[in-house]
C-alpha cells in the first residue's frame, strides 16, 4: 500500500490520536440518535420502558455502520486538514 496518495498527497497512515477524535464525533452522533429516538417514542407512543431500551439499542446496533464510516470522515475533513476537491 501506497504511504501517500499518488492524487493529492494525503497521508494514509493517520496520527495517533485520529482514532481518539473519531470516536468522539462517534460518541456525539450516538447521543443524537438516543435522544431522538427517546423523544420520538415519547411524544408519538409513549410505551412501556423496556420498548425505549430495546429501541434505542437497536437503533444503535442498525445504524453503528454509518456511524463507524460517517465519524472517521467528518474528523478528517474537519479536522485533519484535507479539503475537498471538486
Amino acid at each position: 500500500m501506497n504511504s501517500v496518495c499518488p492524487h493529492c498527497g494525503a497521508s494514509f497512515q493517520p496520527e495517533p490520536g485520529f482514532y481518539f477524535g473519531a470516536l468522539y464525533v462517534s460518541y456525539a452522533f450516538t447521543v443524537v440518535l438516543f435522544v431522538l429516538v427517546w423523544l420520538i417514542l415519547h411524544l408519538l407512543v409513549h410505551p412501556p420502558d423496556w420498548v425505549y431500551l430495546v429501541c434505542i439499542a437497536g437503533s444503535a446496533v442498525v445504524t453503528s455502520p454509518f456511524s463507524f464510516r460517517f465519524s472517521r470522515i467528518i474528523w478528517l475533513y474537519w479536522f485533519g486538514g484535507l479539503d475537498r476537491q471538486p
